[in-house]
């Protein structure tokens, strides 16, 4: 058994297409794995709402946790308190 993370939607692993559209975050329902081709396709609204909802959510939490008030986005694991010594500021 495999335990490559897959979307919950389509259940495909990371990078199954070469366009980048299929990199996964944690904006699924409860945190859950979604690619952005199943997320943010068009026809599925309520998963646009729920992967704002919760990249929100960790955008706020990994504000609230900084010590320097500074966060990281960008990253597969979502929104992250971000110290400026990691870029050498």
């Amino acid at each position: 058994m495999s335990t490559e993370p897959v979307c919950h939607y389509c259940k495909r692993p990371e990078d199954f297409a070469a366009d980048n559209q299929s990199e996964l975050r944690p904006y699924g329902p409860g945190g859950a794995w979604a690619c952005y081709r199943c997320t943010f396709n068009g026809e599925h609204l309520e998963r646009e709402k729920q992967a704002e909802a919760a990249f929100g959510a960790l955008l706020d939490g990994a504000e609230a946790i900084s010590t320097t008030g500074a966060v990281a986005i960008g990253e597969p694991t979502g929104p992250r308190p971000f110290d400026p010594r990691e870029a050498g500021l």
